[in-house]
């Protein structure tokens, strides 16, 4: 991020310079019957971005009339929660056809609410993010 100085001219390039104010790899907890494969998350201003890859190492989850019961996979380091007054939601994908939907909450659980798809044991999954979060 640019650092205004005194008697500094505005332009488009200090005003979209794109650099990030922080990047963590670390400190996300897996669930019970998952593996953390990567875990990546990017702060510029207030806009956060997360990608988490887990492989299931647990039993199937499977759809019963296009739907499951909440599953929780982990949770966010404190500093990468959402911080606003409600969980934010997100999706997952295999990679290859299926996706689903999910959520992260304000206390850093990632949760998995539907899928089009069994998440079987040993799928890989990959969760994405975006979200403000207040200052």
């Amino acid at each position: 991020m640019t650092v205004w100085l005194s008697g500094m001219v505005m332009t488009a390039d200090r005003l979209n310079d794109y650099s990030l104010d922080d990047e963590t790899t670390s400190g996300f907890v897996i669930a019970s019957g998952w593996t953390l494969n990567n875990f990546w998350a990017n702060r510029q201003g207030a806009t956060v971005e997360m990608n988490i890859y887990v492989q299931r190492t647990g039993g199937d989850i499977t759809t019963t009339n296009g739907g499951f019961a909440d599953v929780t996979v982990g949770t966010a380091p404190s500093a990468w929660r959402p911080n606003s007054a409600s969980t934010i939601s997100g999706s997952f994908d295999n990679g290859v056809t299926g996706f689903g939907g999910c959520v992260i909450g304000t206390d850093g659980i990632v949760t998995i609410r539907n899928s089009i798809f069994t998440v079987t044991n040993t799928s890989n999954l990959r969760f994405h993010f975006t979200f403000n979060r207040e200052p």
